[in-house]
């Protein structure tokens, strides 16, 4: 009986020591770091050294046979205008073909009178020579398209205005969070986080002529003058710093 009771002591003494070398209540994890989040914006201009255009041809007949035909006639006709032009077979893509079924009415009772067909072939031309469009347009009226609209300018190679837009932006929240730091009296601390994004749109330049339904009949000098303009590139760079 007495030996049982020495072991038990024993036990309850070595409980005591490792409950004493164990972590006590008061310890907590460390403490949630400070820190200021900040964005800086930068921008740069450009000059658009490129175009899309959209360029169709518009037929209708009173057989859907014979509206196809003529409008893959006029099509072609088109085609090669524009490759004879300079433009080559990679910078041309078709972006829609479509056969519509309409119905001819009488204007003054409204009735139906028949039916007729519409053709519509179109293609997304790029210029890689914006001085030469007004020149593009005439050839490809000329040559039977009647339908030029969804001019877009933009830049083939914008690597260096993104850069300055970005380099512009990063120091831009610098300036910032150092300003904040210092009209706050705190001190900024190491960078945790840096996130960026970019924006470079397409100048949308305006709707050209619509020329009928016939083709060929007007001038391109009779469309809006074309004048590209400035494309801006814009940036934003977010940046955490943890604070002293």
């Amino acid at each position: 009986m007495k030996n049982k009771f020495l072991i038990l002591v024993s036990v309850l003494v070595i409980a005591g020591v490792l409950s004493a070398c164990g972590p006590t209540s008061t310890q907590t994890s460390n403490p949630q770091i400070r820190s200021m989040y900040i964005n800086g914006n930068g921008s740069s201009e450009i000059s658009p050294d490129i175009a899309y255009i959209n360029i169709g041809v518009h037929t209708e007949a009173s057989t859907a046979v014979s509206a196809v035909s003529m409008n893959n006639t006029r099509a072609q006709k088109v085609m090669n205008a524009l490759l004879e032009f300079g433009i080559q077979n990679k910078d041309l893509r078709t972006s829609n073909f479509s056969i519509n079924s309409l119905q001819k009415t009488d204007p003054s009772t409204g009735k139906v009178t028949g039916t007729y067909y519409a053709v519509d072939n179109n293609i997304i031309v790029t210029v890689r020579d914006l001085p030469k469009m007004g020149s593009l347009l005439d050839n490809a009226i000329q040559a039977g398209a009647n339908s030029i609209n969804n001019v877009q300018f933009d830049v083939a190679d914008n690597t260096v205005a993104l850069k300055q837009a970005r380099d512009e932006a990063l120091q831009n929240a610098i300036k910032q969070a150092q300003e904040l730091a210092d009209a706050a009296g705190i001190q900024l601390g190491a960078i945790q986080t840096i996130n960026y994004s970019e924006s470079v749109p397409m100048f949308s330049g305006p709707n050209y002529l619509d020329y009928g339904k016939g083709g060929g009949s007007m001038r391109a000098e009779y469309s809006v003058p074309v004048n590209p303009g400035q494309l801006t590139l814009t940036a934003t760079v977010s940046i955490t710093y943890a604070l002293k």
